[in-house]
C-alpha cells in the first residue's frame, strides 16, 4: 500500500479500529418443513460492519441474496453482531456455507453444513491475505504519516511562539527617558555649558 492510497487514508481515519469476528456457527432446526430448509449462521464481536454472504458449496456459487434475512447491531461493546437466516428449498444432499467478510482486515470466516448426512464441514478461516512485504509498507507509510503530523505540528508550534514573543518584545521604546526628566536634563546640562 503506498503513503497516498485511498486504503491507508481509510485506515488512519478509521482510528485504526478493527476486530475480528468469533468464527460463524451454522444451525438448522432440528424438524425441518417438507418444502424449506432453514439455516442460521451467526458470528459476534468483530468490526466494522460484515459484510454476510451464503454460498452453494457444490459450485461455489453465491446465494441470492433475497433468501437471506441480515440483523447485524452493535453489542454492548461497541462491536458488531450478525445473525443471518437463510431460508431455501429443501433438496437433496445440499452443501452450503456461511461467509463473514471483515472487508478492513481482509478476513472471510466460512463454515459450512450439509444436508442429507449429518457431517457439517468444520471451519475454514482465510486469514489477511497481505503479504509480509505489504504489511511492512503499511507499517511504515502509517509511522511515515505519523511523523510529517508530528513535524507539522512541531512547525506551527515554533511559528506560533516566536510570534507569541515578538509581540510581547517592547524594544527600545521601554526604556525612553520620561519627557520631564529629560527636560530637567536639558536643563542641568545648559547650566554646565552657562558655568564654563
Amino acid at each position: 500500500m503506498r503513503l497516498g492510497s485511498p486504503g491507508l487514508l481509510l485506515l488512519l481515519f478509521s482510528s485504526l479500529r478493527a476486530a475480528n469476528f468469533s468464527v460463524p456457527v451454522v444451525s438448522t432446526p432440528h424438524n425441518p418443513s417438507q418444502d424449506e430448509l432453514t439455516f442460521t449462521c451467526t458470528s459476534i464481536n468483530g468490526y466494522p460492519r460484515p459484510n454476510v454472504y451464503w454460498i452453494n458449496k457444490t459450485d461455489n456459487s453465491l446465494l441470492d441474496q433475497a433468501l437471506q434475512n441480515d440483523t447485524v447491531f452493535l453489542n454492548t461493546r461497541g462491536l458488531y453482531d450478525v445473525v443471518s437466516v437463510l431460508r431455501i428449498a429443501r433438496t437433496p444432499s445440499l452443501n452450503i456455507g456461511c461467509c463473514i467478510e471483515n472487508v478492513l482486515l481482509r478476513q472471510n470466516l466460512t463454515v459450512g453444513s450439509q444436508t442429507g448426512n449429518s457431517i457439517g464441514e468444520r471451519d475454514k478461516i482465510t486469514e489477511n491475505p497481505v503479504s509480509t512485504r505489504e504489511k511492512t509498507e503499511v507499517t511504515w507509510s502509517v509511522l511515515a504519516v505519523l511523523c510529517l503530523l508530528v513535524a507539522v505540528a512541531v512547525a506551527i508550534g515554533w511559528v506560533c511562539r516566536d510570534r507569541w514573543l515578538r509581540r510581547s518584545y517592547a524594544g527600545v521604546w521601554a526604556v525612553r527617558p520620561e519627557p520631564e526628566l529629560a527636560d530637567v536634563a536639558l536643563s542641568k546640562l545648559q547650566m554646565c555649558f552657562l558655568s564654563s
